[in-house]
């Protein structure tokens, strides 16, 4: 587990990179831009996820003195089907920039699965998976890392999940498939009441809807990758 500065870009210098913006719409009429870099490398064992997301800061809230978390999501469509059906997986990994000396710490860092939630909202969406299965399965993500660089407003991350672990039902993702998967970005502003969501490589459902069909999603083959992809 690390913290502070750390130069992502050399830790996944094999990395299949992604450059992306995320465009998120506020409630007050202003949209948050922040270009970012993805990047995805695997092993044996582990599917490796970096990213790079520039301009962030502190969401507020009430409170002065405290921050809301900013997301980042990997979310897969394991089965290759286009749509989402239980149980896809995916990972989240959220970082507070914490106001007034803006140090980082983690909020979240956990797999999440694509589930009918029966209680409160009734509808599908993305549950923690410990939730859902009542933190009876071993969690797929493995170790992690972020850092901040104050002066670009820059946050890093780097982490890694299980490319498949056969005693549960929702990592079934595996080296040399073809990947469905999506990227989310999210942010979460208590002052309001509300939540702001972007994905990518196109524009997301609302964080609590129900439609599978407009999650962010795109294809990569790696069913034939290059000897220097790992």
């Amino acid at each position: 587990m690390l913290r502070g500065t750390f130069d992502v870009d050399a830790a996944m210098a094999n990395a299949l990179k992604i450059n992306m913006t995320f465009r998120i719409d506020m409630w007050d009429g202003t949209t948050r831009v922040i270009p970012s870099t993805v990047y995805l490398g695997h092993g044996s064992q582990y599917l490796y996820v970096g990213g790079k997301f520039v301009g962030m800061g502190s969401n507020p809230m009430s409170d002065a003195n405290s921050s809301e978390p900013e997301c980042f999501q990997v979310l897969f469509d394991a089965t290759n089907k286009g749509v989402l059906e239980t149980p896809e997986s995916g990972s989240m990994f959220g970082v507070n920039v914490r106001v007034p000396d803006d140090t980082l710490w983690i909020w979240q860092y956990h797999d999440v699965v694509w589930v009918y939630d029966s209680t409160q909202y009734k509808h599908m969406m993305w549950m923690p998976s410990d939730n859902y299965y009542s933190g009876h399965i071993p969690v797929s993500m493995e170790d992690e890392a972020c850092g901040y660089e104050n002066s670009t407003g820059t946050v890093t991350v780097l982490f890694s999940r299980f490319l498949r672990l056969d005693n549960t039902g929702i990592n079934m993702i595996r080296p040399g498939e073809r990947w469905v998967l999506g990227f989310l970005f999210e942010l979460w502003y208590q002052k309001e009441l509300d939540n702001r969501v972007d994905g990518w490589p196109q524009k997301t459902f609302g964080v609590w809807s129900s439609n599978s069909s407009w999650w962010p999603k795109m294809v990569i083959d790696l069913t034939n990758p290059p000897s220097t992809y790992r």
